[in-house]
């Protein structure tokens, strides 16, 4: 198993899209709902980048990335 060491906001955008697609997530959920799609390690930088970028896990909506 490969486990990634960094994600980009672009990455993290493209699989937003397909989640949404697939009606594994609604658009109005906060972001932290991706967390499940992730593993520990993963989700931290996930998380980490998303922050970067200005977002709050809690309040910022998936639309919204």
């Amino acid at each position: 198993m490969t486990v990634k060491n960094s994600f980009s906001i672009k990455e993290i955008r493209n699989e937003v899209r397909h989640l949404i697609e697939l009606h594994s997530l609604d658009p109005q959920q906060a972001i932290y709902s991706l967390s499940q799609f992730f593993s520990p390690g993963e989700w931290e930088l996930v998380k980490c980048e998303i922050e970067s970028h200005g977002y709050c896990l809690m309040t910022n909506s998936i639309a919204e990335i």
